[in-house]
C-alpha cells in the first residue's frame, strides 16, 4: 500500500481550529450526541502523526496531561525549539518535503498530518497533503487560529465525498497533481 499525508482535523464553520486563547472546547459543544468520526479506524490505519509545536504543547499540557494519548504511534513535532527530551516525540526542523521522506522510509504507510494551521501551511506550499478530511463543527467563532492562516498557496483539490455527520459536516478532498 502506498503511503499518503492526512490532513483530519476538525474546525468551526469560520475556519478556525482553536478560539483565541488556543482553546479547543467548541469542539465538544456540538448539539445532541456525540458522532462517531471514524477516528478510531483512521488512527488504526496510520503508520506516524505530524504535528507543530504548539500543538504538542497543548496536547502535552492542555488536553491529556500526565498520559501521552498517542503512546506507541512514532511522532514527529515541526519546531524551531531544538533539544527538548521526550520519550514519545521527535523534534525537528527539517524542511516539509525532507521530514516527509523520513518518516515514509522510516514509517511507510499512511501518515497523519494533525496540525496546527502554521505546520499545515508549510506541507500545503510544496503540495505535500495528499487528503483533506475536514469536519466542520456548526459554531462559528467569530475568531482564533485559522486552519489555513493567510500565505498559504492556491491549492487545488478534488472532493472526494462530503455529508453529514449528526450536526458536523464531513468534507474529504484529494490533492490534484499539477498538470504535466
Amino acid at each position: 500500500m502506498e503511503g499518503k499525508l492526512i490532513l483530519y482535523i476538525a474546525m468551526s464553520l469560520d475556519g478556525y481550529i482553536a478560539g483565541p486563547d488556543g482553546g479547543v472546547r467548541f469542539l465538544e459543544e456540538t448539539p445532541g450526541h456525540s458522532p462517531d468520526l471514524g477516528y478510531e479506524e483512521f488512527y488504526g490505519s496510520l503508520q506516524a502523526v505530524i504535528m507543530g509545536g504548539t500543538t504538542y504543547r497543548q496536547i502535552k499540557n492542555e488536553l491529556s496531561p500526565g498520559k501521552w494519548p498517542y503512546e506507541g504511534m512514532p511522532c514527529y513535532v515541526c519546531t524551531r525549539r531544538q533539544g527538548q527530551n521526550d520519550p514519545n516525540a521527535r523534534f525537528t526542523s527539517l524542511p516539509p518535503r525532507r521530514l516527509l521522506e523520513l518518516v515514509f522510509k522510516e514509517h511507510p504507510g499512511n501518515i497523519w498530518l494533525m496540525g496546527g494551521g502554521e505546520t499545515v501551511r508549510r506541507f500545503m506550499e510544496e503540495n505535500l497533503i495528499d487528503l483533506y478530511y475536514l469536519y466542520v463543527m456548526p459554531t462559528a467563532l467569530g475568531s482564533g487560529i485559522p486552519l489555513f492562516p493567510p500565505g498559504f498557496p492556491k491549492t487545488g483539490l478534488r472532493l472526494e465525498r462530503c455529508g453529514a455527520i449528526g450536526e458536523i459536516a464531513e468534507l474529504v478532498y484529494r490533492r490534484q497533481l499539477p498538470s504535466a
